[in-house]
């Protein structure tokens, strides 16, 4: 009785939600009417997984078996590179219609915005003319430090951490002529989805109807996208026109205004290879979407890995001691700032980052879905399409038959001639070219990382979502 009742409680308020359309529309043709029927059974279909009652979750813990998958899962066939439902709100209140580089499905949108960040922005020869802007992050973020401090009162240095890498991918984003207070807006507002974020799994499959279940949380999420928009569309319209000055920094924004897609959605009519040929401009709401990725990817995890890494720092003098000799000898012990080409050579900085990522990732899951295209197995079994696969980053890193004492915090290891020698300065080899994946920080297969091979710098506690 219990699951007739659970089946029957998400297609009852499936059909109340059809017929209160129908009634408010003029009847479909039956073509129309079959194609929309057809929509809603995939729907209720996942639903029902995501109920128990499909295809069951499996958990991937295994080192070599994850390498199998992320990085070598295509050679029998597929890509195994789609994600599960994503509860981005732009997936979300568009009905998967707009996506950003986190929730587009494995193809060609994907691979166009994915390739428009790493080349035009993440590519080191294009982050150095950034340069100037991450020094004026910088000492912005001293002054905030030294303000607090004089003060007497307690110093909240993570939120100081927060708002001056805001602050610096908003001018990345779109310039660093943007008022300040404007700035204050767009954090306040990436701030309330971030906390908001738990809440919108709800949506994850038949937004159509939990939005009228769940109202309260739909009409909030509206809300918070039509503040975003207030936001960022007069920035965004403000460079549509813009005349490029040689030599200056690119913008996120003047990337995607200018960035061409496939069509994916063109009309039926001619054949396969004339639809693939058609491009778009990205939409109002992809635009939005992508800024918002930006900003807040960026942000957020940069700042739970420092917290996690200076909550170590303090726990461990002896690291402390070591971190600063290594930046006194390398700079000076006046020195006002670490120069980046300085930063590259900083080995034990660079292991103390490393080791931080590793036994606290930013993210706790790497999640795939197997697609009907997909040959995934795994224990003799082929996976079958709907599956969803969860790779949990904090118990690969800590597997205790590949690191010695995995849950200490010790550095020491990613230097020469310890366990993880090579991948403190090799990242790929943290994502699995031996054959195994002991630590994957930036993800892995298609979907790792774009900004993994920048500068440690600037990507290594940045970018690990994607």
């Amino acid at each position: 009785m219990q699951d007739a009742l659970i089946f029957l409680l998400p297609l009852t308020l499936l059909l109340v939600h059809i017929v209160s359309r129908l009634r408010l529309r003029h009847a479909p043709t039956r073509k129309a009417a079959y194609a929309r029927l057809t929509a809603a059974r995939s729907a209720l279909q996942r639903m029902l997984h995501t109920l128990g009652l499909g295809q069951p979750d499996v958990y991937v813990t295994d080192r070599f078996a994850t390498h199998r998958l992320l990085v070598h899962g295509a050679a029998a066939g597929g890509a195994f590179s789609d994600r599960p439902p994503s509860i981005v709100p732009s997936a979300v209140l568009s009905r998967r219609r707009h996506y950003n580089i986190n929730s587009a499905p494995y193809g060609p949108l994907w691979r166009a915005v994915r390739r428009n960040l790493t080349s035009e922005i993440l590519h080191p020869s294009r982050l150095r003319r950034y340069g100037p802007a991450r020094r004026r992050a910088l000492g912005g973020l001293v002054a905030d430090l030294d303000r607090q401090r004089a003060s007497g009162g307690v110093v909240l240095a993570v939120e100081s951490l927060r708002e001056a890498k805001f602050g610096l991918l908003a001018a990345m984003c779109f310039g660093g002529g943007v008022d300040a207070g404007l700035v204050r807006a767009m954090a306040d507002t990436q701030d309330d989805l971030v906390q908001f974020f738990l809440g919108l799994r709800v949506f994850a499959t038949l937004p159509a109807v939990t939005g009228l279940i769940y109202r309260n949380r739909w009409r909030k999420l509206v809300e918070l996208r039509r503040q975003q928009e207030q936001t960022y569309l007069p920035l965004i319209d403000a460079r549509r026109d813009r005349a490029s000055r040689h030599g200056e920094a690119p913008l996120y924004v003047d990337t995607l205004v200018d960035l061409r897609v496939s069509d994916e959605h063109a009309a039926s009519a001619g054949t396969r290879r004339r639809r693939r040929r058609q491009q778009r401009r990205l939409t109002d709401g992809e635009l939005v979407g992508l800024c918002s990725e930006f900003l807040g990817a960026g942000t957020e995890p940069a700042a739970a890995a420092l917290q996690w890494i200076m909550a170590n720092l303090v726990k461990r003098s002896d690291v402390q001691r070591a971190l600063r000799k290594e930046i006194d000898a390398a700079v000076g012990a006046d020195a006002d700032e670490v120069r980046e080409e300085v930063l590259g050579r900083l080995e034990y900085l660079n292991a103390v980052i490393m080791e931080g990522l590793r036994l606290h990732p930013t993210v706790p899951m790497v999640l795939r879905q197997v697609m009907a295209e997909d040959h995934v197995v795994l224990d003799g079994r082929r996976l079958p399409a709907g599956t969803a696969v969860h790779f949990p980053l904090a118990r690969l890193a800590r597997d205790k038959t590949a690191w010695a004492d995995p849950r200490e915090f010790r550095p020491e290891r990613f230097l020469a001639g310890g366990e993880g020698e090579g991948e403190g300065v090799n990242l790929v080899a943290a994502a699995g070219s031996a054959g195994e994946i002991r630590m994957m920080p930036f993800g892995g297969g298609r979907r790792i990382c774009p900004g993994m091979a920048s500068p440690c710098s600037t990507s290594a506690t940045s970018w690990p979502t994607w």
